[in-house]
C-alpha cells in the first residue's frame, strides 16, 4: 500500500539548541490546509494520524505536542482526548477572546491543559488569556525587534515562557536570545517534515449506539467492552491509540477490556466522538475477522489444559485481521503495540496456546471459504464456526436495523 501524508511536524528548539518540543501542523494528500478542511476536523484527524498511523519517522515521539485547537473545539464542551502532559494548547491568534471562550479556556485549564498563545499580537483584548498561559509565541517577521522588547518588558510580571517563531537566520536568533527569550522555531533552526505512513481507517458500523452507551450517567464496562468488540475496526484503532505515545504505559494490554480502563471513559468518549465522522471498515472484511474472532473465543473455551482466556483468544483473532482490514502486513501492525507476549507470539508465529488456537481458526476459515473436504472435519468445529457466523450476522442485521 502507498504511502500517506499523516502530518507534519516542526521542532521548537531551547536556548541551547536542544529540541524541547514539535509542533504538529496539519497536512493530507490532497494539499489542503487546515483552513480549507475546517479547523476542527484539522485537529481531529491530526489527532488521530499521530496516534494511530503506522510510521517509521518517530523522531518527535517523546516531546511535547504542540496543537493547534479551534474555538468551536474550545466551546464544544469536548477536551482533547490526550493527556495534558504530552501537548501544548495552541491558542490561534483567529480567536476572538469572548467571555464564553475564556471560560471555555478555563475549563481545559482546570482539566489540566496549558497553554500557547500563537502569533501573539499583544493585543489588549487578550488580557484574561494570559494568566492561564504558559508560552507566548511571537511571530518575529511581523515586529520590529524594539516592539517586541517593549511589550516583553511590559509582560516582564507574567511566569511564561516567551518563543520566537520564524526565525529565518542565524542574527535573528542571536537578537532575540540576547533579549531572553526561551524557546525558537523557524526555518532557519528546521523546516517542518513530513510524516508519512499507513492511516488506519476508521470505522462506523456501531458508533451511534456506542455513543448512546458512552454517554449514559453510569456506563457498564463490561457492556462497552462487549460492544467495542462487535466492531474489530474500532477496537483496532482504539488499541493503535491506547499504545501510542500519548497514553503508552507499563502494563500489557491482553483484551479490549484493559484499552477501556487505560483510556477511561472521558478519553474513551471524546475517541469515539472524533472518529464518529471519519469512513467505516469494508462490511464484508469486518465480517470475516470478526467471525475468526468469535471462533478463537470459542475454541479457548473448549481447551481443557492450560487453556487460555477467553477474551485474549477473542483479541487474538482480531489483531490477527489487520492485514486483511488495514492492509499493512501483520509484523507492521504489531511491532508498533506494547501487546502481551502470550499474544505477540500468537499472531505473528502462531506459537503457545493462543497460537494454536489462531492457527486452528485460519484453517478452519480457509477450508469453509474453499467448501471442500469439509466431511473431514470434526462436526463440533465446524459447528463453532457456523455458530459464530450466525452471531456476527445477527450482529451486522442489527447494526444495519434503524436506530
Amino acid at each position: 500500500m502507498a504511502s500517506q501524508t499523516l502530518l507534519a511536524a516542526q521542532p521548537i528548539y531551547n536556548r541551547d539548541s536542544e529540541m524541547e518540543a514539535v509542533e504538529l501542523l496539519y497536512r493530507n494528500d490532497l494539499g489542503q490546509s487546515a483552513l480549507a478542511v475546517g479547523e476542527q476536523q484539522a485537529t481531529s484527524e491530526l489527532l488521530f494520524n499521530y496516534c494511530t498511523g503506522i510510521t517509521d519517522h518517530t523522531t518527535h515521539y517523546g516531546t511535547r505536542a504542540y496543537i493547534n485547537v479551534s474555538a468551536d473545539l474550545l466551546l464544544s464542551g469536548i477536551v482533547l482526548p490526550v493527556d495534558p502532559d504530552k501537548v501544548m494548547v495552541e491558542l490561534v491568534e483567529r480567536i476572538d477572546p469572548t467571555p464564553e471562550l475564556v471560560a471555555a479556556v478555563r475549563h481545559w485549564f482546570d482539566a489540566g491543559f496549558r497553554f500557547a498563545l500563537d502569533d501573539f499580537a499583544f493585543d489588549e483584548g487578550w488580557a484574561p488569556l494570559l494568566e492561564m498561559a504558559d508560552v507566548i509565541k511571537v511571530d518575529v517577521s511581523q515586529f520590529t525587534p524594539e516592539v517586541v522588547a517593549e511589550n516583553k518588558h511590559r509582560l516582564a510580571h507574567l511566569p511564561v515562557r516567551w518563543l520566537a517563531e520564524r526565525v529565518e537566520d542565524q542574527e535573528t536568533r542571536d537578537q532575540y536570545l540576547a533579549m531572553g527569550f526561551d524557546l525558537f522555531q523557524g526555518y532557519f533552526l528546521a523546516r517542518p517534515k513530513l510524516i508519512s505512513g499507513q492511516k488506519m481507517p476508521a470505522s462506523g458500523i456501531q458508533l451511534t449506539r456506542l455513543l448512546a452507551l458512552l454517554y449514559q450517567p453510569d456506563p457498564d464496562i463490561g457492556e462497552l467492552t462487549r460492544v467495542l468488540s462487535q466492531d474489530p475496526d474500532l477496537s483496532l484503532n482504539l488499541v493503535r491509540i491506547v499504545n501510542s505515545p500519548l497514553y503508552r504505559g507499563s502494563g500489557k494490554i491482553s483484551s479490549v477490556r484493559e484499552v477501556v480502563v487505560r483510556l477511561g471513559l472521558t478519553n474513551l468518549r471524546h475517541w469515539v466522538s472524533m472518529l464518529s465522522a471519519m469512513q467505516a471498515v469494508n462490511r464484508e472484511q469486518a465480517r470475516l475477522v470478526l467471525i475468526r474472532a468469535h471462533v478463537c473465543e470459542s475454541l479457548a473455551g473448549r481447551v481443557r489444559v492450560n487453556a487460555p482466556a477467553r477474551e485474549e483468544a477473542f483479541l487474538t483473532g482480531l489483531l490477527s485481521g489487520a492485514e486483511i482490514m488495514l492492509g499493512v502486513p501483520a509484523d507492521e501492525f504489531i511491532d508498533t503495540l506494547d501487546l502481551h507476549n502470550d499474544i505477540r507470539k500468537a499472531i505473528l508465529h502462531r506459537k503457545g496456546g493462543l497460537g494454536r488456537v489462531l492457527r486452528l481458526a485460519i484453517t478452519l476459515e480457509q477450508a469453509m471459504a474453499m467448501g471442500t473436504d469439509l466431511d473431514k472435519w470434526d462436526t463440533r468445529l465446524l459447528r463453532i464456526y457456523d455458530q459464530s457466523a450466525s452471531r456476527v450476522q445477527r450482529l451486522i442485521r442489527e447494526l444495519q436495523a434503524p436506530a
